[in-house]
């Protein structure tokens, strides 16, 4: 088990020298002590030590890691869910037992999405204990100029995988090129849906049209953003049950201006107003986000004025600095 330092790289709870680690190896067959008993009680001697006030355990899994040396320690635990640890049905079923009793000890239990919060509370969690706190996002000081000349320029950024549905959005950027001829796609991102999604684009006939970036450096990923005009992400339900928690991506469009079309999924719903912030639709619906393009497209007075709204709503509520501060109010009200 490694502890995380304030900075620099984390270092060892145990020494991970040969005699050391002889030691405990022996402990472990002699005894029948496992690995994560002799985990827990490091951590136990480094809570103690260090006199710490409060464990903040990042996703379900690395909090059912840390639970029992919390409550051995009697430390309080403040456990922030993300996404997958909340909704893949193979963790739900390997943790099912272990998250009941995460609940019981943590002080605290955060989701990053309305959606995940009522999630969490089917899986066990006592509702007085669970809290709301979207992630945030930089905000860049650049914003796109509104007297630029108004183009059809879409991006896509993200992981090419089941849960951000790229062939959805290839389908319904498919439609509109026959009315907006200049209309052009970039995809920023790779993923175990790269090839079937190169593959889907020749299949459209859209090849001059879409540009495959692959994965990119973040000043990559916002150099594309600004050149954009709109932006896409039709995020469904994965088949093996993995949903959005709080689309960042999203949030860094809205920031730069954008217009954003999504769907009604996860915590895309926390972050944007329909038909004021954003356009949404269901998830599936290829002709309902054909259709939100296409009116973007056709009135770019309702597309500027909808980028400005959505940038204002992200500066007053979906910055990282506000969700940090958030976030601290749950760890000190946790801790009181």
């Amino acid at each position: 088990m490694v502890r995380e330092g304030s900075s620099g790289p984390g270092r060892y709870l145990a020494s991970r020298a040969l005699v050391p680690l002889g030691f405990r190896w022996l402990i472990r067959h002699v005894m029948g002590v496992t690995v994560a008993a002799q985990d827990t009680r490091a951590f136990v001697k480094m809570l103690e030590r260090d006199r710490i006030d409060v464990v903040l355990a990042e996703y379900g899994p690395t909090a059912v890691s840390v639970m029992e040396a919390c409550r051995q320690a009697g430390v309080p635990l403040v456990v922030h869910f993300h996404g997958y640890d909340a909704y893949m049905t193979h963790i739900i079923e390997e943790l099912g037992t272990q998250y009941r009793r995460l609940f019981d000890i943590s002080s605290a239990i955060i989701g990053v999405s309305r959606h995940m919060c009522e999630q969490l509370i089917r899986l066990g969690a006592p509702a007085e204990k669970v809290c709301f706190n979207a992630c945030g996002a930089e905000v860049s000081q650049r914003k796109r100029p509104t007297d630029r000349e108004c183009g059809h320029r879409f991006a896509m950024i993200g992981r090419l995988v089941e849960k951000k549905a790229p062939f959805v959005s290839l389908m319904a950027f498919s439609q509109i090129c026959t009315s907006v001829p200049d209309a052009t796609l970039e995809i920023v991102g790779d993923g175990p849906l790269t090839a079937a999604t190169q593959q889907m684009v020749r299949a459209l006939g859209i090849e001059d049209r879409v540009t495959l970036h692959g994965a990119q450096s973040h000043d990559f990923v916002m150099a594309v953003l600004e050149r954009s005009d709109y932006f896409l992400q039709h995020s469904v339900q994965a088949p093996n049950g993995d949903m959005e928690g709080t689309p960042v991506g999203v949030l860094e469009a809205m920031g730069l201006g954008l217009p954003v079309v999504s769907t009604r999924h996860g915590g895309i719903c926390d972050i944007i107003s329909e038909n004021e912030t954003g356009i949404l639709v269901d998830e599936y619906d290829v002709e309902g986000m054909a259709q939100a393009m296409r009116s973007l497209c056709e009135n770019s007075e309702f597309a500027i004025h909808m980028g400005e709204k959505a940038r204002k709503s992200v500066v007053d509520n979906w910055t990282s600095e506000k969700s940090i501060a958030r976030l601290s109010e749950i760890i000190r009200f946790a801790t009181h």
